[in-house]
């Protein structure tokens, strides 16, 4: 009984930090949200405090601490993805000039493990550790692509598009992982960000399945069907060698 206890007092107060990181920061609304008396709530947030993973402001907001900043940079170090990784997708940097990413399908999200920085001088909201909304990024339609389709269906949200370019319906979207899925390359046409696109391909295992997705993104004026249509090939040509230095245990890793 008493680890049963542990286990769900556990599992509310992770609860509670993802509530604060999805913006829920005042005591009321987290009780609420968590379906916890106001009292329980304010016991498990306070302990959270004392330990640095939240704080409390003034105006008694909560935020996520510093302890959760150490052990995500602790996390980044211990990740097991090989420099060589990162070193590619500088590679790919370098040749483009612009900005190179990799990323996996996570909770329905695309997550971003790796970033490499282009040479235009413009910076991108993306960051390792981030995540996006697959229906409207390259790399999260270019694995949703490969999913049962019913299960890629799901995941679109006809409320969440981003921007006046995102994919309005199930029906078109549907009709864009067709694409997708035959040509072998997604995009995001400023459907995330206005004035980028972004161009991605699958990276597969040995049992040629997908695992991870590598995308380039730069300023729309870059970016006509011929330059697409190249970086696709450049991609497509460093594919084989970044399937190649996943490590083993990569895709376990993010199951």
């Amino acid at each position: 009984m008493e680890n049963t206890t542990g286990s769900k007092t556990l599992e509310r107060g992770l609860e509670l930090l993802e509530l604060v990181a999805a913006g829920h920061d005042r005591l009321d609304d987290i009780a609420k949200t968590a379906q916890l008396s106001r009292s329980a709530a304010h016991r498990m947030l306070s302990s959270l405090v004392a330990k640095k993973y939240l704080t409390l402001s003034s105006e008694h907001e909560y935020k996520l601490g510093l302890k959760l900043m150490e052990l995500g940079s602790q996390a980044e170090t211990s990740m097991d993805l090989p420099q060589e990784i990162q070193a590619m997708l500088q590679e790919i940097s370098t040749r483009t000039k612009e900005t190179c990413h990799l990323g996996v399908l996570e909770d329905h999200e695309i997550l971003y493990l790796a970033k490499s920085r282009g040479s235009r001088g413009f910076e991108m909201a993306s960051r390792p550790g981030s995540r996006f909304q697959t229906q409207t990024t390259a790399m999260g339609k270019m694995l949703l692509a490969h999913l049962p389709r019913p299960q890629a269906l799901e995941q679109f949200d006809p409320q969440r598009t981003v921007t006046e370019f995102s994919v309005k319906t199930v029906e078109e979207f549907n009709e864009e992982l067709d694409r997708i899925a035959a040509q072998g390359y997604a995009l995001d046409n400023q459907e995330n960000e206005l004035g980028l696109i972004c161009v991605a391909i699958a990276i597969r295992d040995r049992n040629n399945q997908p695992l991870a997705a590598i995308s380039v993104s730069a300023p729309s004026i870059f970016m006509s069907q011929e330059r697409i249509t190249e970086l696709v090939a450049l991609l497509q040509s460093y594919e084989p060698e970044f399937s190649r230095r996943m490590p083993p245990h990569f895709r376990q890793l993010w199951s």
